[in-house]
């Protein structure tokens, strides 16, 4: 590409066209009227000698050559404006910013707190959005819509063999799993069987989409087949299922002694070993040098590692 030739204002345009394969969308996405935006995809199809978008019955999908350009073209843009908006040094007391951050549900009462007590405190112009993990939380990390995420070390979980390339990660605490039982369930005592946590209903979480859930995985190292027969697609729901049912549970430690004291629910040791599993701090590696950023991934590992 000449770039004394295209005009860079242009970019915006065409990943906003890419994003959305619609003209009055794109639009709407950058602010500007239809006209303009369909001025802007005629010089793109120019300069490209392609058409990008084409017409496939009610809606317009993007050519081969389109296709080729939507990971390029948000990178270039993405890495520009972290360019353009990271300054030579943060403080926290005086900067205005915001920040995304995905925590899996059961490890925000562990780490939040702490992060949003030392973020009001130090930073009281910073705002926080926190959202839930989910399918596309590692998409929302790799477009910008993300800053941080704290989740679980296993790629499975997301359908996938392994993290990409790009991800940049800091694990943060060990996951130990126990098992939650009502308190006055009719056949287990004190202690948990083999016999009863094969036979015995259980309850999992599972997301939704590709992946895998936690427990399932277990199975498998464990070499096991659990009777399941209620699922969930929250970890921290599992110990509000279980009072009043023969359901067995398996969660995070944290998450089962911190509502052990609120809910009638016993905490066991499953019979079969369990591997510790990771909680992990994950982020863009195009983030690395930006000292917002750096403060704010420093906040987490401080925060976590005192919990």
């Amino acid at each position: 590409m000449h770039l004394n030739k295209f005009d860079l204002n242009l970019l915006i345009a065409l990943d906003a066209l890419l994003q959305e394969k619609n003209v009055t969308r794109a639009a709407e996405r950058v602010f500007v009227s239809q006209p303009a935006m369909s001025a802007a995809l005629q010089k793109l199809r120019d300069y490209f000698r392609d058409p990008l978008l084409v017409r496939a019955g009610r809606d317009l999908c993007l050519t081969p050559r389109g296709l080729s350009l939507v990971e390029p073209v948000r990178e270039a843009l993405l890495r520009i404006q972290a360019t353009l908006g990271t300054q030579p040094t943060f403080d926290p007391a005086t900067v205005e910013r915001s920040f995304s951050v995905i925590v899996r549900d059961h490890i925000v009462p562990r780490i939040m707190p702490g992060v949003l007590r030392r973020l009001l405190t130090e930073a009281p112009k910073v705002q926080c959005a926190v959202e839930e993990l989910s399918q596309t939380s590692l998409s929302r990390l790799e477009h910008g819509d993300s800053d941080l995420c704290v989740m679980i070390d296993n790629p499975q979980l997301f359908g996938l063999r392994a993290f990409p390339e790009w991800l940049r990660v800091v694990e943060l605490k060990s996951v130990r799993w126990v098992c939650v039982v009502c308190r006055d369930h009719p056949y287990i005592g004190e202690t948990l069987t083999e016999e009863l946590y094969l036979t015995m209903p259980h309850v999992i979480s599972k997301p939704q989409g590709p992946g895998v859930s936690m427990l399932e995985l277990m199975q498998r190292y464990s070499k096991v087949e659990l009777n399941v027969r209620v699922t969930t697609q929250s970890p921290f729901e599992l110990p509000f299922i279980v009072p009043g049912t023969t359901l067995i549970a398996t969660v995070p430690e944290s998450v089962a002694t911190r509502l052990a004291p609120l809910l009638p629910i016993r905490i066991l040791t499953p019979p079969h070993e369990i591997p510790d599993s990771r909680e992990i701090l994950v982020w863009h590696k195009r983030n690395e040098a930006d000292p917002g950023h750096d403060w704010l991934r420093s906040l987490f590992i401080e925060c976590s590692r005192q919990t």
